[in-house]
């Protein structure tokens, strides 16, 4: 094939489609799926790894390889990528553990450098990933959030649709649709009220966002009795979906700042 660089080494058993493009001394290793237009750069390693259609790696990524975990025996687990995604200078993607579930990256996220998401991970789509943000296992990201650099995340927990991340921050706790988090002990300081606008959320919705965000974390009532409330107040399918997702935690979820400028409340 043209489109692949004579340095580049595949392994015969590697399906790759004849639109996309791979990059000098990239390696394929066996048990990898290539869809259309993808543009792998050099440098790259990629095994065990199914993905789409129209990404692009720009060099030096490490993709399926290993997962960095002492209870791995070696299965020939995956890593399963979606499409439109950018995948920037040196970002690793572990393989899962098990066979059951492969590490999963949705639709048209953006992995800047040096990013790191772990063995078991799974990614939604539209999610921003910014320099130097490490993923442990098992951690759950829904669609459209967005991670500062440097930000460390604990095996396990979940960050919620729309949130936001500050640069620094360490998540211990699950971190709620809808809210900033910042802190080497990641709290909640507020609501990502421009990513709610700007992801066509009604201003009706969003005001009972506001109204369930002071509720569920600002009231001083227990997380439990300020759920029930809401629920009995019929909410919008967002703060529904807040309800739900504080109701699932097993980690628990990070609690608020006080003493912070929150604007539009």
């Amino acid at each position: 094939m043209s489109n692949i660089h004579p340095t580049a080494i595949i392994d015969p058993s590697a399906q790759i489609d004849g639109s996309s493009t791979i990059g000098p001394y990239t390696i394929i290793g066996a048990n990898v799926i290539i869809g259309k237009n993808n543009k792998i750069g050099p440098y790259c390693v990629i095994e065990n790894t199914t993905m789409g259609d129209g990404n692009e790696l720009i060099a030096s990524c490490f993709i399926g390889v290993k997962p960095q975990d002492l209870s791995y025996q070696g299965e020939a687990t995956r890593v399963s990528i979606g499409n439109g995604n950018q995948i920037r200078e040196c970002v690793t993607i572990h393989r899962s553990t098990h066979l059951d579930t492969p590490t999963f990256i949705g639709n048209n996220c953006l992995l800047m450098a040096n990013a790191h998401v772990a063995h078991d991970c799974q990614l939604g789509n539209n999610i921003i990933i910014a320099n130097s943000t490490g993923i442990a296992g098992h951690v759950l990201v829904e669609d459209r959030v967005v991670m500062s650099g440097m930000v460390g995340v604990h095996q396990f927990v979940r960050v919620g649709t729309m949130a936001m991340l500050s640069g620094g921050a360490m998540l211990p706790l699950d971190i709620p649709p809808y809210c900033i988090a910042q802190g080497e002990r990641a709290r909640l300081v507020g609501l990502n009220l421009v990513g709610l606008r700007r992801g066509g959320v009604s201003r009706e919705s969003i005001a009972e966002i506001k109204h369930a965000y002071k509720l569920l974390f600002r009231s001083g009532k227990r997380l439990q009795d300020a759920m029930k409330e809401l629920e009995e107040a019929h909410p919008c399918k967002e703060v529904q979906h807040m309800i739900d997702f504080c109701r699932a935690s097993s980690r628990g979820i990070a609690t608020a700042k006080y003493k912070v400028n929150e604007r539009d409340e």
